[in-house]
């Protein structure tokens, strides 16, 4: 994958965890913005090898969304705030 288009793939990825995180904040799990972030990797992050990190990141914030028990945002939200971590070092390039 060309850089140019990881780099906007991971942004609207980025932008989708947002997304996510706003409605925990609410207290509500939104089912399509999980959907979404899945897509996301499937069409194409999930197989990209610099994305590696990246992967085991939003692994561990969808595990946290199994049991959609409001007293589990908060471990979804940090969850997310890595998954976005991994994103910022990979689109500045530090990985």
């Amino acid at each position: 994958m060309e850089e140019k288009d990881l780099v906007r793939r991971l942004r609207r990825l980025r932008r989708t965890v947002d997304m996510l995180q706003t409605d925990l904040r609410h207290g509500h799990l939104n089912n399509t913005l999980l959907a979404e972030i899945e897509a996301h990797m499937e069409h194409g992050l999930a197989t990209e090898p610099r994305c590696l990190g990246l992967r085991t990141s939003v692994d561990a914030m969808r595990e946290c969304t199994f049991t959609p028990r409001p007293e589990l945002h908060a471990d979804t939200l940090r969850a997310g705030d890595q998954v976005k971590d991994a994103i910022e070092e990979l689109v500045s390039g530090k990985r």
